[in-house]
């Protein structure tokens, strides 16, 4: 019986600590090498984590200075005995038979990457991801991009996913960057021979919390975005995964996402050394899609950002939601 090992990192989540940890505790699959990686938490996080060790010896503690959560997994990852591993975030929880359920996928098809869908958890509702079918889908390193940039089958998300120790080898979270998982999953996809997604939810996604990460407003460490993509970009451009329709889709998804990104930097007049740096990324990036198409919109709009700047590129923005046109006057 394969050992999973399960990556928790934990910071200042009290409140939610012991819905998620019983939450491993309970699953079907019994195997578990449970990791708590307590990340300097200033509650009673750490104190939490030491009585489950107490309580049962698959749990392993690890307590760290605050490095952030790319770090804490990262340390999680580099003690982790397990042939496969698992990432579950201290304010969700999963389901009794998520690993089970994976696992099973993984060895029924020869994978090396198993994938569910998820719930999201909001105030006053409950939303699944997906119709939850429970299609199960098997698919090459190529086809994780297809479903990666469609928003379909595979997604880029840490969370919801089972890996074999062989596709994270030395590949590790962007210490201090916002948008983790975006530098990462699709480096686990390529190390892959195989994947497989099965279409039911099994993990449950927590949308209620404001004080999280993904819950605070738009601020210019969102930027790190656009950073993920330029690189997935780049890796995808340099490797042979993939035709050149899905090669010029990832183009285009890096060009939407970056031109929306700066685009919220002029609406929330934010300013800083992170906007300098990807407007200096955009400026060069007009080059390079001279010679790796992207839609005409994108290239039009980056070269108007390039010769006028994010005010000018702004307010060009602006009059094109008003049902104007864009222009470069």
């Amino acid at each position: 019986m394969d050992l999973i090992s399960v990556i928790i990192p934990v910071y200042k989540v009290e409140n939610y600590l012991h819905r998620c940890v019983d939450s491993v505790l309970k699953q079907t699959y019994t195997n578990l090498e449970i990791l708590l990686v307590e990340d300097g938490s200033p509650d009673k996080c750490g104190q939490v984590c030491d009585a489950y060790a107490k309580q049962d010896e698959r749990v392993r503690v690890i307590h760290k200075t605050n490095g952030g959560l790319s770090d804490a997994r990262n340390a999680g990852i580099e003690q982790a005995k397990g042939e496969y591993l698992a990432f579950v975030d201290s304010d969700d929880w999963i389901d009794d038979d998520m690993l089970q359920q994976l696992h099973r996928l993984c060895k029924q098809y020869d994978a090396q990457i198993a994938e569910c869908s998820f719930r999201n958890i909001f105030p006053q509702a409950i939303f699944e991801e997906t119709q939850c079918t429970a299609d199960v889908f098997v698919g090459t390193p190529a086809d994780a991009m297809e479903g990666l940039l469609s928003w379909k089958h595979f997604k880029p998300v840490v969370w919801n996913k089972l890996y074999h120790k062989s596709v994270i080898a030395d590949i590790r979270y962007p210490k201090g960057m916002l948008h983790e998982d975006e530098f990462t999953t699709y480096r686990f996809f390529a190390n892959a021979k195989k994947l497989v997604y099965v279409d039911v939810s099994k993990y449950n996604y927590d949308r209620t919390r404001t004080d999280s990460i993904m819950g605070k407003p738009f601020r210019e460490a969102n930027l790190d975005a656009c950073f993920a993509l330029h690189q997935r970009m780049e890796f995808l451009q340099a490797s042979d995964m993939g035709d050149a329709q899905l090669q010029k889709r990832n183009r285009d998804a890096y060009c939407d996402l970056l031109l929306d990104r700066l685009y919220q930097c002029y609406k929330h007049k934010i300013k800083g050394q992170k906007v300098n740096e990807v407007l200096k990324m955009a400026a060069q990036d007009v080059e390079y899609f001279k010679q790796y198409p992207v839609k005409q919109k994108y290239l039009e709009e980056l070269m108007l950002l390039k010769a006028k700047g994010l005010k000018k590129f702004g307010q060009q923005r602006d009059k094109q939601q008003k049902g104007g046109s864009l222009c470069q006057k």
